[in-house]
């Protein structure tokens, strides 16, 4: 059997209940659907809703370049370190729980920080919000294993769309909302979504054991693989990889306001070049999981998606002014790499289990790995003078690295099969389910 005939398998509706399955069983993967969807909206959002404003609350707080940088690092420190806890999260409170807990935080994080009197206020407001969406991260792969396994490429494109979605909207209402209401509001009437999303997943950890999901085990236990994760040279490659993608994510979402604002542009187009190229990383979201789930060799999706980048950042920074939603566009296409990784993570294993450890793992390890993007980024910048040298060696450079692990983990693997072999093949093989 061949690696894309393996692959596609996961999409046909084998382990779909029956027509005579109990209508309380279908009720719960409706509601679990609609729990997955409400809940990804809020993974970026409580990013992309906050840094279109933070040059007028920089303004007002007065607070300057650098402290731009750590609000872009914030995420990565909080999904670096919740990426690597929770599992051990799951395994206490069980998933349903662990992604109410992510929601709460998320939106009473969000909501009140649009309160906060001063800078540190607003920092440890804004940790609160990314610590629950960091959790959301690492839940919803297993999740969707556990309650889609007949369905991953569908499943991962809708996640992978609710959070392009979150990412989109608020930076293009933004400004125009903080102009007519106050930054404070525009901040913080987002936090209602997550608040809707943690009464989703609430609902569905009420209904009666035995219909919430169709089958198996969701908690990633200590058992799952053969040896521990990090232990895995498969599971390492992912998060380097996995790193090198969320890098440039967030250095965009960080400072892509700031260099088209150096360059003239007003605030506002600053915010809806933002929501382009998050809207073209969306549409490419539509096809991605599907392409990703299906092909034998995943490189020259990664490799497109890095072309897309280096383009994307060469036109922003020496490029004709006028076409800068071009740049915009390219940039979408090297920000939906994320989509590509993240179906990567669900893919590359065979059980809930499982998916639950590479997810905590690629993401912890792999949120560690991109730290510093956002605010070396910027502080090149300062040292330097000028930005060349952080779209050179900062952004570059990261770009140079994904490749290399991209050839390196270029064909399908799990990381059940990869954790209990002795001597992986550094290159993968591919993977035949028994």
């Amino acid at each position: 059997m061949s690696v894309s005939s393996v692959a596609a398998a996961t999409d046909r509706p084998s382990v779909r209940p029956p027509a005579e399955a109990p209508t309380g069983a279908r009720r719960g993967r409706v509601l679990a659907l609609l729990a997955i969807t409400c809940a990804a909206l809020n993974l970026r959002l409580v990013v992309t809703a906050l840094s279109p404003l933070l040059t007028t609350v920089g303004d007002e707080f007065g607070f300057a370049a650098t402290v731009v940088g750590v609000f872009g690092t914030l995420p990565l420190v909080a999904f670096a370190v919740f990426g690597l806890v929770t599992p051990a999260i799951m395994r206490r409170l069980g998933p349903e729980l662990t992604a109410v807990l992510s929601m709460l935080l998320t939106g009473v994080g969000q909501a009140l920080r649009a309160l906060a009197p001063d800078t540190g206020t607003l920092l440890v407001l804004t940790a609160v919000a990314l610590a629950g969406a960091a959790l959301g991260n690492v839940v919803l792969p297993p999740l969707i294993k556990q309650y889609f396994p007949d369905r991953l490429a569908t499943l991962s494109t809708v996640q992978m769309v609710a959070i392009h979605a979150g990412a989109l909207f608020p930076p293009l209402v933004a400004v125009p909302l903080a102009q007519a209401v106050g930054w404070r509001f525009a901040v913080g009437a987002w936090a209602v979504i997550a608040l809707v999303a943690a009464g989703l997943w609430a609902a569905q950890w009420l209904r009666p054991t035995g219909t919430a999901a169709p089958q198996g085990d969701l908690l990633p236990a200590r058992g799952a693989l053969a040896r521990p994760v990090w232990r895995v040279g498969m599971a390492w490659r992912l998060a380097l990889l996995f790193g090198m993608v969320t890098w440039n994510v967030f250095i965009l979402f960080t400072w892509l306001p700031t260099l088209l604002a150096d360059a003239g542009h007003s605030d506002a187009f600053a915010g809806s070049m933002v929501s382009l190229m998050v809207g073209v990383s969306l549409m490419f979201a539509l096809v991605a999981p599907t392409v990703t789930v299906r092909v034998t060799n995943t490189f020259p999706i990664v490799a497109l998606g890095v072309g897309g980048y280096a383009t994307g950042y060469l036109g922003v920074a020496v490029g004709p002014e006028h076409l800068t939603p071009l740049w915009a566009v390219f940039l979408g296409l090297g920000t939906s790499l994320f989509v590509v990784t993240m179906t990567m993570i669900t893919t590359r294993s065979t059980t809930p289990g499982g998916a639950g450890a590479l997810s905590g793992f690629v993401q912890g390890a792999g949120s560690g790995i991109a730290l510093g993007g956002p605010l070396l980024f910027g502080l090149v910048a300062e040292l330097t003078g000028g930005w060349a040298a952080s779209y050179l060696f900062v952004a570059g450079a990261s770009l140079l690295v994904a490749l290399v692990t991209a050839y390196a983990e270029r064909t399908p693997r799990t990381i059940e099969s990869a954790a209990e072999s002795v001597h992986p093949d550094p290159g993968g093989t591919p993977f035949v389910r028994a």
